[in-house]
């Protein structure tokens, strides 16, 4: 009888093995996933537009034409805090990380029998997924889009599948989080519906399930069916103009980026001979499916060259180079093992060149180091923190608030406010109305489409009553690019109340003053050619400058990025600057001179008599060129087009506010900026 119990006691043992191993892969996820403590974030900038994305999810503000931002109606899941949103967003990432678990769970399946083997690769997939750096959800997206395009092509052998089918469901909400992993989405599903109907002869039900969620889930944020088609519009917009706009280069970028490539390359390259031998020529599509989904990750990683992207992109390298070693490992093994051992070597290469980088930007705390302390027993039970309740977590909400209210005060206010150029978080942080005009941040209106929408926002009846106006900077940009179209707007359609702390005050003006824009120039200039200005008598000069790419340029844009173009400009007061411009916002138009630095100056623009204080910031001349060793570039034509404007408008009556204004506080510029796209 003992002996005939022993297959049954190594079955039970197996079984409850089995049932051990995924319960504690699931809390391992959802300790990875939950938001379980409030997300502040170290930049005012991103903080400002996180805050910004969880209002407007609560008042349930229109994406697309209410608020056009880089992120969608569900883009609150990607991190911050705020109270009426927390129960949503743990419900959304607990739904998340079940579907996440699951489908993980049958590539650990796949990979191995061995329930150590394929435990073992679970938490470590699990882990490198659910790093948080910076809340960016681009690691997250990547890991999703791969997970579901390898089940399907080297797991599952039916078209539809449960684990399948709550992947696409999950995608509808993560796909309006954030415009790119929407994009993505769409690619890695029309794939495999192209395999649905080419290889399987079979409907493809489940890109008919992705478009049904998407379209659920829009509605379910509070958005109208009827405007999903202008969200994605304008969010291409914004996508499409982000590679010219936010490029950002790096010491160390050559070096990273050749890792980078090498790495994919032969990521692509081993799994394509996997996808040969289990599908031949069909194999061609999970290939492109792949290719796309690293190529965005290089994009999304090396456009602007900064801690935040750089680090995201490898760790999604690291995490698709786990899940593409769970579903190529037993073919190589079984075919050629010797091309098993070369995944091996090759996951261990990208886990070093993923733990370097991450070490190059964050020298205090290696990767390897990170990923162990989310193994202890306090990170893994910290879900159990949901069941005692948030009072803690107010208690920090508000003492977050406290230091935004302490470091940027504001005036006592009635009415709606918005903002400019982006730091909405003091806004929140004082309980007072928002009420944004569409791009919501100014270094994201970077298209003349965008710009205009903001400028004729200010020209409506729906305009904010208020507006907390500063001068910042970022990325050494001409200060006035900054939503230039709308600065005639606002020093005619508003009235400079007050200055308290690093902001203006400018209240709505019962009786718009017109403005006129009388033309002085219209003439074809080149790079590298001095430009003398004509001189105005003090009035502002007024630039659109239309500069063009070339078919080379267009596509090393779409590829890579153009360099950063510099308009040299030179002061009367003989100081000579170096400033960078976006052809985007140049073709625009925007206030050339004088040169605007700091709220003293944008209220002598203003003001009376103002012109001749700003005298000495007059610029004289300007030189654009690119910034290479030559300084031209064949990414853009040679001759651009230049027209010069004399901006006339009426002046206010300001004498109390120069002397006050006169030295701002101005905050240092942020680092760099919270997208992605």
């Amino acid at each position: 009888m003992m002996v005939m119990d022993l297959p049954h006691k190594k079955r039970l043992w197996a079984t409850a093995v089995h049932w051990l191993a995924g319960a504690t892969a699931l809390m391992y996820a959802l300790s990875r996933f939950l938001p379980l403590s409030p997300q502040f974030h170290n930049s005012i900038l991103d903080d400002s537009w996180r805050q910004a994305l969880h209002l407007a999810f609560e008042q349930h503000l229109q994406f697309g034409r209410d608020l056009v931002f880089t992120y969608g109606p569900w883009g609150f899941l990607c991190g911050g805090y705020s109270p009426p949103t927390f129960t949503i967003s743990v419900i959304v990432w607990a739904m998340l990380s079940l579907v996440f678990w699951r489908a993980a769970g049958r590539l650990a399946r796949h990979l191995s029998n061995h329930p150590l083997i394929s435990w073992l690769w679970l938490m470590g997939f699990i882990a490198v997924t659910g790093i948080s750096v910076e809340q960016g959800m681009d690691l997250r997206l990547a890991a999703w889009s791969g997970l579901l395009l390898l089940l399907h092509f080297f797991v599952e052998d039916r078209s539809i599948t449960p684990i399948q089918a709550g992947l696409v469901v999950s995608f509808g909400v993560l796909s309006l989080t954030k415009f790119t992993g929407l994009v993505e989405a769409v690619i890695v599903v029309a794939i495999i519906a192209a395999d649905n109907v080419l290889r399987q002869r079979r409907f493809p039900w489940l890109a008919l399930l992705f478009a049904a969620s998407v379209l659920f889930f829009w509605v379910a944020a509070g958005q109208n069916p009827g405007r999903l088609g202008l969200f994605l519009r304008n969010s291409w917009r914004i996508t499409d103009g982000y590679t010219e706009a936010m490029t950002q280069f790096g010491d160390e970028e050559a070096r990273d980026i050749g890792g980078f490539l090498i790495a994919a390359a032969l990521l692509v390259a081993l799994t394509g001979y996997a996808a040969w031998k289990r599908l031949r020529y069909f194999g061609t599509l999970p290939i492109a499916g792949l290719s796309i989904i690293l190529f965005m990750t290089f994009k999304q990683g090396y456009v602007r060259y900064d801690d935040g992207h750089t680090v995201r992109a490898v760790l999604a390298l690291l995490a698709i180079a786990l899940a593409c070693l769970a579903v190529t490992w037993p073919a190589l093994r079984r075919e050629k093992p010797w091309l098993g051992v070369a995944g091996l070597y090759l996951l261990a290469g990208i886990l070093y060149f993923s733990s370097a980088t991450f070490r190059g930007w964050y020298p205090k705390d290696g990767l390897l180091m990170q990923l162990a302390r989310t193994f202890g027993a306090r990170s893994i039970l910290a879900p159990a923190k949901l069941l005692r309740g948030t009072d803690s977590w107010q208690k920090d909400d508000e003492t977050h608030l406290q230091q935004i209210r302490t470091a940027f005060p504001v005036p006592p206010l009635e009415g709606n406010v918005d903002v400019y150029p982006w730091n909405q978080a003091a806004l929140f942080a004082h309980g007072l109305r928002y009420h944004p005009r569409p791009v919501i941040q100014s270094y994201s209106a970077y298209t003349p489409e965008l710009v205009e929408l903001n400028a004729a926002f200010l020209r409506g009846d729906q305009a904010a009553s208020n507006i907390l106006f500063e001068i910042q900077l970022m990325d050494d940009r001409f200060p006035s690019l900054n939503d230039g179209c709308s600065w005639p707007e606002l020093l005619t359609r508003y009235d400079i109340k007050e200055s308290r702390g690093t902001f203006l005050l400018l209240k709505r003006s019962p009786t718009p003053r017109p403005f006129q824009l009388q033309p002085l120039q219209d003439r074809l200039v080149r790079f590298g050619e001095p430009i003398q200005l004509p001189a105005t008598n003090h009035s502002p000069l007024w630039a659109e400058m239309e500069i063009n790419k070339s078919f080379w340029g267009s596509m090393v844009s779409m590829l890579y990025k153009p360099p950063v173009l510099t308009l040299a400009v030179s002061l009367r007061n003989g100081q000579q600057l170096r400033l960078r411009l976006i052809p985007g916002m140049a073709r625009s138009g925007f206030l050339l001179s004088p040169l605007i630095k700091d709220n003293a100056s944008f209220v002598a623009l203003a003001a009376a008599g103002g012109g001749r204080g700003l005298a000495d910031e007059e610029v004289t001349s300007v030189t654009l060129f690119a910034d290479t060793p030559s300084g031209a570039t064949a990414c853009y034509q040679p001759s651009l087009r230049l027209r010069l404007f004399q901006l006339d408008y009426p002046r206010q009556d300001l004498m109390g506010m120069a002397a006050e204004s006169a030295t701002p506080s101005i905050p240092a510029p942020p680092k760099k900026p919270g997208q992605t796209n």
